[in-house]
């Protein structure tokens, strides 16, 4: 009879350990999750009228204002409202009244709830309460307050209608293998939309008429799954609802695509690509950060010395997706007009990069971050792992 390896034997015992300490967290979703209950126990979901008809595209906007309204959240929806949307609020925390007068004015409706799902949880009730307009719109857009949107060439939403698809991302993951960052010279870049985890991200996406029109979109909604699990929420959530898409055979595509990002960095001059490279946002992934700092040690002018970055590079955007990693290049090369807020509290070389971005900025939406950045950047220092 043949031996079972032992790391076989390991990885089995650690699925079976994991499932079996989740089932508690299973169990309250659901019973505490389900679609209604939550509504029902603590009276929290309220929904205001807002000053703003409903017109042909739409957008919910999920926020967390845990320092109240700022001023990145009015100059969205200003924007939303400049491009003809009209926009409904959902809140993952509740509002005061002075709030809600500031708000009224630039909304269609206006949603309170739990801070229950995370951002597909409020997604899911902003998507419910539209169910009867989603018909007759042209376009719904769900994005939310995990990033600041800046002054770029052209909007987000203009990006979108020109890419006329049924489904639309600013950003998709999982679009390239991922390889280890000490054979990060290996990695050969092919896009691809077949891996099982492939996916838009959830802080931008779009959905056309098509999808609206198809009952089962709602369908989806309702029964979507709660969980205040961070991990279970992107598998039912942003991977969920790409691959539901992709299924039901709806096009899609990216406003920055990745797919030739490769011949794009290599095109650079040796000054651009070695500051692109220092400016990397890789504060999840410490090997990663520690190749990068080799590689920087090197010539680049050399001929090793441009490869390995541009390889360092490419590394660092599979296993972390292009938005997140290198808003130094997408901002100044790409026009993209997003920039992630996590990189500030998850390290301190995160935010310090994230800061130097920003300041370089000059449109008023540009400012507006780099000073709400600079405020999260003091606060939350002492905490900041090295």
């Amino acid at each position: 009879m043949k031996k079972v390896p032992y790391w076989k034997v390991k990885r089995e015992l650690t699925r079976l350990i994991r499932k079996l300490v989740e089932i508690p967290e299973l169990a309250d979703e659901y019973f505490h999750l389900r679609s209604g209950h939550y509504k029902r126990t603590n009276g929290m979901l309220r929904v205001h009228s807002g000053n703003l008809p409903l017109g042909d595209e739409a957008a919910i906007y999920l926020i967390f204002p845990s320092d109240g309204l700022l001023p990145s959240h009015l100059s969205v929806l200003r924007l939303i409202n400049a491009e003809g949307i009209s926009p409904v609020v959902v809140s993952n925390l509740p509002l005061t009244d002075a709030d809600l007068s500031t708000l009224s004015p630039l909304s269609t409706k206006i949603i309170e709830r739990p801070n229950l799902g995370y951002d597909f949880g409020g997604y899911r009730d902003g998507v419910l309460e539209l169910a009867n307009d989603l018909p007759g719109l042209r376009r719904l857009y769900i994005l939310n307050d995990s990033v600041w949107m800046v002054e770029a060439p052209t909007t987000w939403f203009a990006d979108v209608r020109s890419r006329d698809v049924d489904f639309c991302g600013a950003t998709s993951n999982y679009g390239i293998k991922r390889y280890d960052a000490d054979d990060f010279r290996e990695l050969r870049w092919q896009y691809t939309q077949n891996h099982r985890n492939f996916h838009y991200a959830s802080y931008a996406l779009a959905m056309g008429s098509r999808i609206l029109r198809d009952p089962a979109f709602v369908d989806f909604w309702r029964r979507f799954r709660m969980s205040n699990n961070k991990k279970r929420t992107v598998r039912r959530g942003e991977i969920g609802l790409t691959q539901w898409a992709m299924r039901h055979g709806y096009s899609h595509d990216a406003t920055c695509p990745v797919t030739n990002l490769d011949a794009e960095i290599a095109g650079l001059d040796a000054a651009e690509l070695d500051e692109l490279t220092r400016h990397l946002i890789i504060p999840e992934r410490p090997r990663v950060r520690a190749v990068r700092d080799e590689v920087l040690a090197s010539d680049p002018q050399s001929d090793q010395g441009r490869s390995d970055r541009i390889q360092i590079i490419l590394t660092a955007v599979s296993a972390q997706a292009m938005g997140y990693v290198m808003p130094y290049y997408t901002l100044r090369h790409r026009g993209f007009q997003f920039v992630k807020k996590s990189p500030l509290w998850i390290s301190r070389k995160g935010s310090e990069t994230t800061l130097d971005i920003l300041s370089g900025l000059r449109g008023a939406m540009g400012q507006e971050a780099c000073e709400e950045a600079k405020v999260l950047a003091r606060r939350l220092k002492e905490g900041f792992e090295l």
